[in-house]
């Protein structure tokens, strides 16, 4: 019993230091854009589990920063003290991309579906060197939409001043070493 009461103290304690080290997002997250992202999206594929779209079609999803998230919604981003027409430049660069990544990523997944259905849902298929045009026409329209996210960190980079950026690091920058 006493163990359990000596765990619990400790276990509060935490909870009182950890929360109080977790700032203010700048904004709150975004749900509703989350649910009108999921319903463009479709269903996935039948061989995926979960999907983050549009991100999964851009060629370099995993290792490119998502400067507007970073920005606006993280829970420390409050730390940048952002202006409002920081704020209001920032999702007007994410309007802009969103609406053309999305797009462009549709037209990734319905190629990647279609080639799903081809390959993976029959026995009997096409041969695999005809699928070939369309995985070079799935690996330039990823290449593109990856180009336009880069513009978008750009951009976003423009916004900020030097020392948010660096505090943007501080608190973003995850599995460094």
């Amino acid at each position: 019993m006493k163990n359990i009461k000596i765990k619990l103290a400790i276990l509060s304690c935490s909870l009182v230091i950890s929360s109080s080290l977790v700032a203010d997002a700048t904004l709150p997250p975004p749900i509703q854009d989350v649910v009108k992202m999921e319903k463009m999206a479709g269903p996935a594929g039948a061989f995926t589990t979960k999907e983050s779209f549009p991100k999964d079609y851009f060629l370099m999803p995993k290792n490119l920063p998502y400067l507007v998230g970073m920005t606006l919604y993280d829970n420390s981003s409050a730390k940048l003290n952002l202006s409002k027409e920081q704020i209001d430049a920032i999702l007007k660069i994410k309007e802009e991309l969103l609406s053309k990544a999305t797009e462009k990523a549709l037209i990734i997944k319905k190629l990647e579906l279609a080639m799903m259905q081809e390959i993976g849902l029959k026995y009997k298929s096409k041969k695999i060197k005809e699928l070939y045009p369309t995985v070079d026409k799935i690996a330039k329209l990823r290449a593109e939409l990856t180009k336009m996210h880069l513009v978008c960190i750009e951009k976003v980079k423009a916004v900020l001043t030097p020392a948010q950026f660096e505090e943007m690091l501080d608190y973003g920058v995850v599995n460094m070493f």
